[in-house]
């Protein structure tokens, strides 16, 4: 067989699997995830039973809901878009955050967040084609929305706890959506 012809096969037939290939790093994101979780958790106080304010965001429930049946490169995407989305709000609105956090444990939380999950997620969002760019709109659009609710709250430490909490819920879901791969 000629040479050309044998490595464009290679090359179709070792592409087929790519996701798998790319992101071997998904597989350590359960335990990154949990320490992010714990650290969430441990920086503040109790904010599972905070009531939700009027004005607050809706969940992105349906955002998970849609993103869990799409294929699994477009689950790479979404675990990507949205660990962006959680580190640019935190780093957005630094100097505005409650001075009642553990600063320790925040830091900790952001290095995790930023250098062990974005970028891992973002060699392998790089390798998979993008997808699912109305569900990404809608992701932005939420995160969005948190921000003027921060803004309109004047960052005050109750809204901060919100926001916590928030973050909380959409670790989870990224945590179960990242098992699905």
């Amino acid at each position: 067989m000629d040479p050309k012809y044998m490595l464009i096969c290679l090359f179709l037939f070792s592409g087929a699997d790519i996701a798998d290939s790319a992101c071997k790093w998904i597989q350590m994101y359960g335990r990154v995830n949990a320490e992010c979780l714990n650290l969430l958790k441990e920086m503040g106080g109790d904010f599972r039973f905070l009531p939700m304010p009027r004005g607050y965001p809706a969940r992105a429930s349906a955002l998970y809901d849609a993103v869990n049946k799409a294929k699994t490169d477009d689950k790479i995407t979404f675990l990507y878009e949205a660990t962006r989305q959680i580190v640019n709000l935190f780093e957005k609105n630094r100097s505005n955050m409650t001075d009642t956090w553990n600063k320790t444990k925040l830091d900790n939380l952001l290095n995790i967040l930023y250098h062990r999950q974005y970028k891992n997620l973002q060699d392998c969002a790089a390798q998979v084609p993008a997808g699912m760019s109305r569900l990404r709109k809608q992701l932005r659009r939420h995160f969005r929305k948190v921000n003027s609710f921060l803004r309109k709250t004047n960052y005050s430490q109750e809204s901060w706890e919100l926001v916590r909490k928030e973050v909380e819920r959409h670790l989870r879901r990224l945590l179960f959506l990242a098992s699905s791969l």
